[in-house]
């Protein structure tokens, strides 16, 4: 049974006694096996995760298609043969985290986030080295509007709605399979497929899965939600970076300012960048350029162009526009701000380690 790839078997999580030999037998030597349970459609969550907890590496519904089925096989042996990138201790090795957010719905985050978890997973030249890949985990929080799977051509595996209504903290491996893998190098959470309510998600839970994620990834990409609730402290706090998207329109740069002010209240020291959605950089900066730099308190660095067929067929395509045509405007401005952010986080870290060695 060891010697085996992958294990599927039928079972049945009420019987006391059929998931005591299962744990019996899968303490004997389990390797690189995937085991993959089927039961019955109505199983509890409660019982789902009482199944991984003793080594079962996923449990699916009887009803599952053939289709799913290979593509759940395909993504748990990808998973298996990667191998895991665990840092070490110390700030500097924390994986660093990057929130973005926007100031009017529509603005643009989620294209920037899946373009930033492309980017930085297929490694980023910098000055400081050679492009190298990163372990990067693309988190989507936004609960009622999120379609970060849309961009990316994956379906919601449910993950996110377990770890949401499970009653005890999630563990390593708990966490583990909730995410999936992209074919172009990263980790993916998805937003639940149904629409719930804001408060859903505890702040705890949030805090948990950060301090497992940032010990196991180079970079964490939070998708916020447009609204403000208890639970995105934890993401604030840690965020390395926040990433606002907006345009130079009157109202959104007000919405801008509150947000910054918002967010730097639970982390003072947060570097924001502003992006500047659907509009080329001019040549010369006009008298509404500078009152929004005026009123935003920082120079407008970045800038993507208005592509809006570009960016469509990446959609539909379910592409990140830096791997689909990363030569075009559009992918060559979110590529640039995917550098900006790596040469930054490699300032930070290495100001981090010669502290610790002053000290």
């Amino acid at each position: 049974m060891f010697d085996h790839d992958v294990v599927i078997f039928e079972t049945d999580p009420d019987d006391v006694n059929e998931v005591h030999a299962l744990e019996e037998l899968l303490k004997k030597g389990k390797g690189d096996t995937i085991f993959l349970a089927l039961t019955g459609n109505d199983v509890s969550i409660g019982k789902a995760r009482q199944l991984r907890q003793i080594g079962i590496d996923d449990v699916l519904p009887l009803s599952i298609d053939g289709e799913s089925m290979k593509s759940v096989v395909d993504e748990k042996i990808i998973a298996r043969r990667t191998p895991e990138k665990i840092l070490h201790d110390g700030p500097a090795a924390l994986g660093k985290l990057i929130s973005v957010t926007q100031a009017r719905g529509g603005a643009g985050a989620t294209t920037i986030a899946a373009n930033l978890a492309s980017s930085l997973a297929g490694g980023q030249k910098t000055m400081f080295r050679k492009a190298a890949n990163s372990r990067v985990v693309l988190l989507d929080f936004d609960l009622q509007f999120g379609d970060a799977n849309v961009f990316l051509d994956l379906e919601d595996n449910g993950g996110f709605l377990q770890l949401i209504e499970a009653v005890e903290q999630p563990d390593d491996r708990f966490v583990a399979s909730a995410l999936q893998s992209h074919a172009l190098g990263f980790d993916v959470l998805c937003a639940p497929a149904p629409v719930l309510p804001l408060q859903s998600v505890r702040p705890d839970l949030v805090e948990n899965m950060l301090n497992i994620l940032q010990r196991q990834y180079d970079y964490i990409i939070v998708d916020l939600p447009r609204a403000v609730v208890d639970w995105i402290e934890p993401v604030i706090k840690r965020a390395s970076h926040l990433v606002l998207a907006t345009d130079t329109s009157v109202p959104c740069v007000r919405q801008a300012r509150r947000l910054i002010d918002l967010y730097q209240e639970g982390n003072m020291g947060l570097p924001i960048e502003i992006v500047i959605n659907r509009e080329s950089k001019p040549l010369l900066k006009s008298e509404h350029i500078r009152e929004a730099e005026k009123i935003l308190k920082t120079k407008l660095a970045h800038w993507l162009p208005d592509n809006p067929k570009l960016a469509r067929n990446a959609v539909d395509l379910g592409q990140p526009i830096v791997r689909a045509k990363p030569r075009s405007d559009l992918g060559k401005a979110l590529s640039k701000l995917a550098s900006s952010l790596s040469v930054a986080d490699q300032l930070s870290q290495r100001k981090e380690i010669q502290g610790d060695r002053r000290v």
